[in-house]
């Protein structure tokens, strides 16, 4: 048998956990959505963040295109009403709506999609590890939490099957797979922005969240499911609060 030289030993360990079996790209997407704790007890040290960020926002990108005019006339309706409830006068308001106009026109807005993706997995990446190296008493790095996040981020894959063709249909962004169907043209904004956070692929997201954040910081799901909602309703509800000032809110 051959002698093995020194500088052939492996200097580090397998990024992933150790006693975890290590995925590749497709098996990590796959068990993303039939056993994700597989798929974050597999995310290492690396920049695979990168890739799927590119992905997310590839995807996103290619949502949107079919559907730019109805988003284009629902932001407009929401900068209307905004307008409204600031009593600005109409010969300011043309102004408004040749710039929203003008911004959805302009190519370079798509840039917008990639930039405010990378912002939020960096931000809610910082958000999820001090809950779970802090608040929960676990131990994991920043970059594995970016990574396990950035996975979260894969559910714009379902969320785009199921909702451009609802609102392609039906030619309106009113399209809700959740607690917005019980809203109306009477509800309140704050009552209504609220009400149309908790649908589907929100939660789907939230607690995939909890479950990176309970197997990459060695914690109890459950315990790590309750922290990451409670940081999630609190944004939820200065979103509606934002609403109910009447602050046009990105779409």
């Amino acid at each position: 048998m051959e002698e093995m030289d020194a500088t052939s030993i492996p200097t580090q360990l397998p990024e992933g956990d150790s006693d975890a079996p290590q995925l590749g790209f497709l098996g990590k997407l796959w068990n993303l959505f039939v056993d994700p704790k597989k798929t974050f007890a597999s995310v290492g040290r690396n920049h695979e963040w990168v890739i799927l960020w590119i992905l997310a926002s590839l995807i996103s990108i290619g949502s949107f295109m079919p559907i730019k005019a109805i988003v284009k006339e629902a932001r407009l309706d929401q900068v209307e009403e905004y307008l409204e409830a600031q009593n600005v006068p109409e010969e300011r308001r043309e102004e408004f709506r040749d710039g929203v106009r003008r911004q959805f026109d302009d190519p370079k807005y798509l840039l917008f999609v990639p930039a405010t993706l990378l912002v939020a997995l960096l931000i809610v990446s910082g958000i999820l590890l001090f809950l779970g190296n802090i608040i929960l008493g676990g131990d994991t790095s920043y970059l594995r939490m970016l990574n396990a996040y950035a996975w979260t981020g894969l559910i714009v894959i379902p969320a785009t099957i199921v909702t451009i063709p609802l609102v392609m249909a039906k030619g309106s962004m009113d399209v809700s797979i959740g607690l917005g169907v019980l809203t109306s043209a009477d509800t309140g904004p704050f009552l209504k922005k609220l009400l149309s956070s908790f649908e589907l692929f929100a939660l789907w997201q939230v607690w995939l969240s909890s479950v990176a954040v309970g197997v990459l910081a060695g914690v109890q799901t459950s315990k790590a499911f309750w922290a990451v909602f409670v940081i999630w309703l609190i944004w939820v509800m200065a979103q509606s609060g934002l609403a109910a000032l009447g602050i046009p809110l990105g779409m």
